[in-house]
């Protein structure tokens, strides 16, 4: 059994936080076939990148977080906006990419869902929030797309759904999409490919082994960070509560794994992190509440 925890305006840049010690005891560690020790270091040789791959995975990153803006407008709550900039900014500060321009937003969409896009950028919907109840979970599940970013699975799949072998192709290409929308450019056909490349990618979704690695990346973010490692089964707890067809879920579902199978790969996890971790943990439900104004 699980532990369960209880659980801006457009304010998208904010100075990064000082970052704590990870939590130690980990390394080397196989978990369901994950090496959570390899996990912790995963993005190690990623800050070594060369300046023109970083630039590369910035411009798509950039056109894909467009993109993604599409399905919903920005949340009009400067507040909220901001708080969970904070949460996102420190937990991706104890990420194996901290220097990393991150950038967090809250969409007004009623739908259950997160999304990550190469480069930092991260999008949690306001039906998410919703459905959360302390700033531990909050921080779990912006961890778990922290988590895709460093390992750059949406990076590689768009790549690969863009069916060419060549970065630098598919950025010239996100690039010259990403001038036509601005009205330097009129190719309509390189825009509409990227665009329907990204499309594909997240109306699919991601390879189930992604999505399992993302969550135990997620929950020893998550730890570094102070928080109760719990919040991201938390959420997922909640989640499974909810009645499959409803429509605020489906979409979710539809593009991660089954709820039970999650929560199962996560619970020797989780074994791990109280076994080794040091420091206390919070799952601070008070100020998440307060931040999304609800009653304490």
């Amino acid at each position: 059994m699980f532990k369960r925890t209880k659980l801006l305006r457009h304010s998208l840049l904010l100075a990064a936080l000082t970052t704590l010690s990870a939590c130690q005891g980990l390394e080397g560690i196989q978990v369901q076939g994950v090496d959570l020790g390899k996990l912790a270091s995963a993005g190690q040789h990623l800050t070594n990148m060369g300046q023109k791959s970083a630039d590369e995975e910035l411009v798509i990153g950039r056109n894909t977080a467009s993109i993604l803006l599409q399905k919903a407008s920005l949340l009009n709550n400067p507040a909220l906006q901001a708080y969970v900039n904070r949460v996102g900014l420190w937990v991706a500060q104890h990420s194996e990419r901290p220097d990393l321009d991150w950038r967090f937003a809250v969409l007004d969409s009623p739908q259950v869902a997160a999304y990550a896009a190469p480069a930092g950028y991260i999008f949690i919907t306001s039906g998410m929030l919703g459905r959360m109840q302390s700033e531990a979970e909050l921080a779990g599940v912006l961890a778990h797309e922290v988590a895709h970013v460093v390992q750059q699975h949406h990076l590689k799949a768009i790549q690969q759904q863009a069916q060419t072998g060549l970065l630098t192709d598919l950025a010239t290409l996100a690039v010259q999409a990403g001038a036509a929308k601005e009205g330097g450019s009129d190719n309509t056909a390189l825009t509409d490919k990227f665009t329907r490349s990204v499309g594909d990618l997240y109306a699919r979704g991601l390879d189930r082994g992604d999505e399992y690695e993302a969550d135990a990346m997620g929950a020893v973010i998550a730890t570094r960070a102070g928080y109760d490692p719990y919040g991201l089964a938390g959420v997922l707890q909640t989640l499974g509560t909810m009645r499959q067809d409803d429509s605020a879920l489906t979409g979710f579902l539809k593009v991660h794994p089954n709820i039970g199978d999650r929560l199962q790969r996560l619970e020797p996890v989780y074994q791990h992190i109280d076994a080794h971790a040091s420091g206390p943990s919070q799952s601070l439900d008070t100020r998440y509440r307060q931040a999304l104004g609800m009653n304490p």
